[in-house]
């Protein structure tokens, strides 16, 4: 069974979910190139050349290399549109080369996610076996089973580190019980009682944090 309440999107998930939803992008069927550009007011063209963004004004455009694979061409089309959406504007050509590698990175997470947006994936039924669970995941949104995993390993390691999170916090909040005096046996909050009585006897005052 997937957890998928300890499962805590990054803020970038949240962006993506928010920018689907406002153009009712709400299954894996709905994820498709056109119908995005469309509703983004984003011009998509395929052409024999380099697949790239172009923003100027209020014009945007996305251009996709056709010599591509189809499923390579939709991987291209949702990282271009992460340099639109993260604001990657200007020629990359011109920028260090560092500066530029961060801009594909950030581009290459947007795609992964925009690709596969986990509010979708909770909602399919999974199968029996975990092992199939990337199968099922290129099935659906369209994507190589390569770039599948990815994901679903992604998914996995965050969940998981949400269940430590909660037990962590658990273990803590547990401690804090055991050391409240309200949650004391009888027999300690006698014997509390009987060293505060011994310090004000002999004068001393006693300070309770």
């Amino acid at each position: 069974m997937l957890h998928w309440n300890f499962y805590h999107p990054t803020e970038l998930e949240k962006r993506i979910e928010a920018l689907y939803r406002s153009i009712g992008i709400e299954s894996p069927e709905d994820l498709q190139e056109d119908l995005i550009a469309s509703r983004l007011g984003i011009k998509l063209r395929y052409e024999d050349a380099p697949s790239l963004a172009f923003e100027k004004g209020r014009f945007r455009c996305i251009v996709i290399d056709n010599s591509l694979t189809a499923a390579e061409q939709r991987k291209q089309f949702f990282h271009e549109l992460g340099h639109l959406i993260r604001g990657h504007s200007g020629d990359q050509s011109k920028f260090p080369d560092l500066f530029r590698g961060l801009l594909e990175e950030q581009a290459e997470h947007f795609a992964k996610y925009a690709l596969m947006p986990y509010y979708m994936i909770e909602k399919l039924p999974m199968p029996e076996y975990e092992r199939d669970v990337p199968y099922l995941l290129a099935s659906e949104f369209r994507v190589t089973v390569e770039l599948a995993r990815e994901r679903w390993d992604q998914i996995k390691r965050r969940i998981a580190r949400g269940i430590w999170e909660q037990a962590c916090i658990e273990r803590e909040r547990s401690r804090y019980r055991k050391a409240s005096p309200a949650n004391w046996c009888d027999q300690a909050k006698e014997m509390f009682r009987l060293a505060i009585d011994r310090k004000l006897q002999k004068g001393q005052g006693v300070i309770i944090r």
